[in-house]
């Protein structure tokens, strides 16, 4: 059975449960069907006589200026339809949302009589549901958001929430109208790590997450982005996370790798990261050759001054050489307290000779140096030291300390306050 065009689309109508109207711009006639006043808990007879004040009456005041704004963008040639969401009095009270959409007559805007001809669709728990989401939003600690990738590597969000302004000065709108925006924040050092992040989550469609700085108004902070992938049928590929700032916790993992490194009374290396250096160093002179040289350091007597003084005047000695050291080596020296008195000098790209000469220079700078105990008596403190340099010859990590350690013992047994330098 053939039906009819009026037959299908108020079938069509029914099934979206939308209200229809009519309006003469003119002559100011409506119509409207039976849903459109049920939508609102009325029956047309209720609301009779229906006119154009029915409906001014039935709208938010506050919403009758959005109305008539976008009705006017429309006549203006502006936009495809006149379209709002508006808030209409139901019968029981409650406001409710409603889509409103219309067209002239034909599509065009100079035929008479204007007839404007729409449909009004209760949006209200869609509305419910986006406000409540953008309230979760708001009280998340971090920004979510939807970011599309199509085949071709174009790329936007489709929404963001207001968090984004907090971490990138930006606001949603520009975001989503330029992706572009939220990229040129991120540091430079980070942002092609960010790029191939996301590109490796295109293809594997495993979970995106990454760590990376922003630049916000001169400030950097760090950010951590996850999200799952989802991948549509024309190929897209569509995100749904969340953006966290994690400064407190770079901060922490920054101040516990300082830690797990350095000596806490000196501030200089520890042992383990001297030695990692030292490997690093010989497996490079290994490679591409050159010289680098190695520097142990004893204060002598040492055991003495904690035993005469206090132990508090014994670490203030240790902690006013390290100083010393720092003063007379490059940036890319390493020094390591290795003991309690103990320390070693890395020198990379340094000959046995220059070596020898800051160690000398070190043990001059010690012996000169003048120290006051608690009890105001001065004192004074002298080294010892063994230099060993690596050129050419394959010599193993473990090789280089003992053949240093036994110079600077050699040192000691010639009666402290010296160095020796292993030919």
């Amino acid at each position: 059975m053939q039906l009819s065009p009026e037959t299908r689309l108020k079938a069509i109508l029914d099934g979206t449960g939308a209200g229809t109207w009519e309006w003469n711009l003119d002559t100011n006639d409506v119509i409207f069907n039976e849903r459109w006043a049920s939508m609102l808990g009325y029956t047309l007879d209720e609301l009779a006589p229906v006119t154009f004040g029915t409906w001014e009456r039935l709208c938010h005041p506050a919403d009758l200026a959005l109305a008539w704004k976008a009705l006017q963008k429309y006549l203006d040639g502006k936009g495809p339809q006149f379209e709002c969401v508006i808030r209409m009095r139901h019968k029981d009270g409650r406001w409710r949302h409603i889509h409103t959409r219309g067209m002239l007559l034909n599509g065009t805007h100079t035929e008479h009589p204007r007839w404007l001809m729409g449909t009004h669709l209760d949006v209200t728990e869609e509305k419910v549901t986006e406000h409540r989401l953008s309230q979760l939003a708001e009280s998340l600690p971090g920004i979510i958001y939807t970011f599309v990738m199509e085949p071709d590597g174009r790329y936007y969000f489709t929404y963001m929430s207001r968090k984004v302004e907090d971490f990138f000065g930006i606001t949603p709108e520009e975001a989503c109208s330029d992706a572009g925006l939220i990229f040129q924040h991120i540091h430079p050092e980070d942002l092609q790590a960010v790029h191939d992040s996301i590109a490796d989550s295109f293809s594997s469609l495993e979970q995106w997450e990454c760590d990376y700085r922003v630049i916000n108004s001169g400030m950097t902070g760090w950010l951590r982005g996850v999200a799952k992938p989802e991948r549509e049928p024309d190929g897209k590929v569509v995100w749904q996370g969340m953006v966290i700032n994690i400064d407190d916790e770079k901060r922490l993992e920054l101040e516990l790798e300082r830690l797990s490194v350095t000596d806490e009374l000196t501030g200089l290396f520890n042992r383990r990261y001297f030695i990692r250096k030292l490997e690093e160093t010989a497996a490079q002179q290994d490679r591409y050759g050159g010289e680098f040289s190695l520097v142990a350091v004893d204060l002598d007597h040492f055991k003495a001054i904690n035993d005469a003084y206090g132990h508090p005047v014994g670490d203030a000695v240790l902690q006013r050489f390290g100083e010393l050291i720092l003063r007379r080596v490059r940036k890319s020296d390493v020094v390591a307290r290795t003991g309690g008195e103990e320390f070693l000098i890395l020198m990379p790209q340094t000959s046995l000779e220059n070596a020898a000469q800051v160690a000398e220079d070190l043990r001059h700078a010690i012996e000169n140096e003048s120290f006051v105990s608690d009890e105001s008596r001065d004192f004074r403190v002298t080294l010892s030291a063994g230099v060993v340099s690596c050129r050419d010859e394959v010599v193993t990590v473990r090789d280089l300390l003992s053949i240093c350690d036994r110079s600077l013992y050699r040192a000691k047994r010639q009666g402290r306050n010296r160095v020796m330098v292993h030919q």
